[in-house]
């Protein structure tokens, strides 16, 4: 595996990892285990926090941008 295909594969196991966790939090309010306030709290942090920007960090060095938006 070359060094790209490296930097791709960890940013698409930390998006899964991300999405995995919305969704397990999710399937919890769904069966009565999370309130509503809760979700909304949790998923705001995970979404919001340092996991979220570890991914986005992962995915614009993959893609070789250097800033959001902006494609090197």
């Amino acid at each position: 595996m070359n060094d790209r295909t490296t930097e791709l594969e960890s940013a698409v196991r930390a998006q899964s990892a991300l999405i995995f966790e919305a969704q397990t939090l999710v399937a919890a309010y769904l069966a009565k285990d999370l309130e509503s306030p809760a979700l909304i709290d949790r998923l705001s942090r995970l979404l919001n926090g340092p996991q979220e920007r570890e991914a986005d960090r992962l995915a614009r060095e993959a893609l070789g941008e250097n800033e959001p938006g902006n494609i090197a």
